[in-house]
């Protein structure tokens, strides 16, 4: 039997703030992938901080155990890079591509992906003033990919693309997005947060965009057929009481 395609999207700080988990917010691509999918209500990551919650996705490890106890661009960083499921599925004849976010590797080059699609150098060195543009232009480089990766022979492709969004800053929403919304839930329904959450939101309609690009390339390319699609956050949101504590809002 032929092994399956993978493609992994995932964003920074969204929690469960999307339309698939019933919240209010414009994500048809996302809602569609979901009606196609198992979703996972009550799923948790082993970290509400980024680089151990996606190396515990990656390597099916503990943070205390891959050695990955901090962010990965302050000097942490997994004790083997053999750990990391690109080195697994290479192994067994995987071709392996990265477009966008990582961040369980100070550098791209030590987890060891055969195409490293978008700039050498880290977002986080970068200094990105535009995450919607950054963002949409991986999104378009995982597209192409998708379409003009040889898998003639059998050869199957692992793909991960990452977002900056919904990382803060935020975006500036448009003049009147935050009069007629909900803030997340715990947060104070004021004039000054629903500015904010307007901003968040706003982050994941790029999110969603970005989304419907890769899942339009599988289409086009006959791979939606043969691939499976992983599509997660690494934690909660960067708003009081959630990213970076231990609550159930923050994993």
């Amino acid at each position: 039997m032929d092994m399956i395609n993978l493609v992994y999207i995932h964003t920074h700080d969204t929690g469960r703030y999307i339309e698939p988990y019933g919240y209010a917010v414009h994500t048809p691509h996302l809602q569609s992938l979901a009606s196609q999918s198992t979703v996972f209500r009550n799923a948790h990551s082993t970290s509400p901080t980024c680089s151990p919650s996606r190396a515990g996705l990656l390597t099916g490890t503990y943070p205390h155990e891959s050695g990955m106890l901090g962010l990965a661009h302050r000097g942490f960083r997994l004790n083997k890079y053999q750990q990391h499921i690109v080195s697994h599925l290479k192994n067994v004849g995987y071709t392996t591509a990265l477009s966008g976010v990582q961040h369980v590797a100070p550098r791209k080059e030590l987890i060891g992906y055969d195409y490293v699609l978008d700039a050498s150098q880290e977002y986080f060195d970068r200094g990105i003033q535009d995450s919607t543009a950054y963002d949409m232009e991986n999104s378009e480089l995982a597209a192409e990919f998708i379409e003009s990766v040889d898998t003639a022979g059998g050869v199957p492709f692992f793909l991960s693309f990452g977002m900056l969004n919904t990382h803060r800053p935020f975006p500036k929403p448009e003049s009147r997005a935050a009069d007629f919304i909900r803030p997340p839930c715990s947060l104070p329904d004021t004039a000054a947060v629903r500015e904010d959450a307007a901003g968040f939101y706003t982050a994941l309609e790029t999110v969603d965009r970005c989304v419907g690009r890769v899942l339009a390339a599988l289409e086009r390319s006959g791979h939606d057929k043969d691939t499976l699609v992983l599509f997660t956050t690494d934690h909660g949101p960067a708003f009081p009481g959630m990213k970076a504590t231990l609550h159930d809002s923050g994993t």
